[in-house]
C-alpha cells in the first residue's frame, strides 16, 4: 500500500506476512486450492495479496494518525 505506515518497515512487513497467510488460508477455504500443491496457482497469490492489503488497511484505521503528528 502506498504511503507512510504508522508502524515502520518491520511492523508493515509482519502485518503483510500475516495478511498473506490469512489470505492464503482464505483462498484455500474459498477456492479449494491446496497450499503446497497450489503455490503457483494465481488464486493463491491474489488471495495472499488481498489479505495483506486488508490487514494493512485495518492497521492504518486502528492506529490512525497517532504517529504522524510528532513534533520536532
Amino acid at each position: 500500500m502506498p504511503g507512510k505506515d504508522p508502524g515502520g518497515i518491520i511492523i508493515t512487513m509482519l502485518i503483510g506476512i500475516a495478511g498473506g497467510l490469512l489470505g492464503g488460508w482464505l483462498g484455500k477455504a474459498i477456492f479449494g486450492v491446496d497450499s503446497v500443491d497450489g503455490f503457483f496457482e494465481i488464486s493463491t497469490w491474489i488471495a495472499a495479496v488481498v489479505g495483506s492489503v486488508i490487514l494493512l488497511a485495518l492497521y492504518r484505521l486502528v492506529t490512525g494518525n497517532r504517529h504522524s503528528h510528532r513534533h520536532a
